[in-house]
């Protein structure tokens, strides 16, 4: 069952469709690499993705990140890179994270093959809380995943946020004031979402 949210974030997202076309961000997990030790009160993680923007394509690759968790190692280094380009993610914390694994999905009779979804939340500083949902039968693939997806929502925003402003510009040089008024009504569709530089 769809969530009031959802919705609000599906809108957002056609928005994505009509302001930034092709130009929309995406990240798509490469590979992930887990280590931990008894010794050692940290977890090791090597981790790739590569970021699409348009027809531009960068990889991402980092190697023995330490972290008090996988999620706090990927996290925290994404939010440490992506944020230089996309000041409005430091509005993000991590608030929860829930495992829910869905035992009648499973064929084994050991139930170990269950597929789980991982609820990745999130307070965007100001504005509430938002959550990501990933279904996956590796729990740390689905952490991975859940992660990308809200960088990816929120960096989608500020971008949408940025063009959206330069045709608000132009439309007022051109004195049309029928599309200035459509163009702040998706600024303010944007805006309750985060805030932005």
């Amino acid at each position: 069952m769809k969530t009031p949210e959802d919705f609000r974030r599906e809108n957002i997202k056609q928005l994505f469709d009509k302001t930034l076309k092709e130009d929309k961000i995406r990240l798509e997990p490469i590979s992930l690499t887990v280590s931990e030790n008894r010794d050692s009160d940290f977890t090791n993680v090597s981790f790739s993705f590569d970021l699409f923007e348009g027809e531009d394509k960068t990889n991402y690759s980092f190697s023995n990140i330490e972290g008090k968790g996988l999620v706090d190692a990927i996290f925290t280094k994404c939010h440490d890179v992506l944020v230089k380009q996309h000041p409005s993610l430091k509005n993000l914390a991590l608030v929860d994270l829930i495992v829910k694994p869905i035992f009648s999905m499973s064929h084994k009779q050991t139930g170990t093959d269950a597929k789980t979804d991982i609820f990745f939340r999130l307070e965007i500083k100001n504005y509430g809380i938002s959550e990501f949902v990933v279904r996956s039968r590796s729990i740390v693939h689905a952490s991975f995943e859940a992660i990308l997806a809200a960088f990816q929502f929120y960096m989608n925003c500020e971008k949408s946020f940025c063009k959206l402003k330069s045709f608000l510009a132009d439309a007022k040089k051109r004195h049309r004031g029928d599309v200035e008024q459509q163009i702040v009504t998706q600024l303010a569709q944007l805006t309750t979402m985060n805030s932005y530089v």
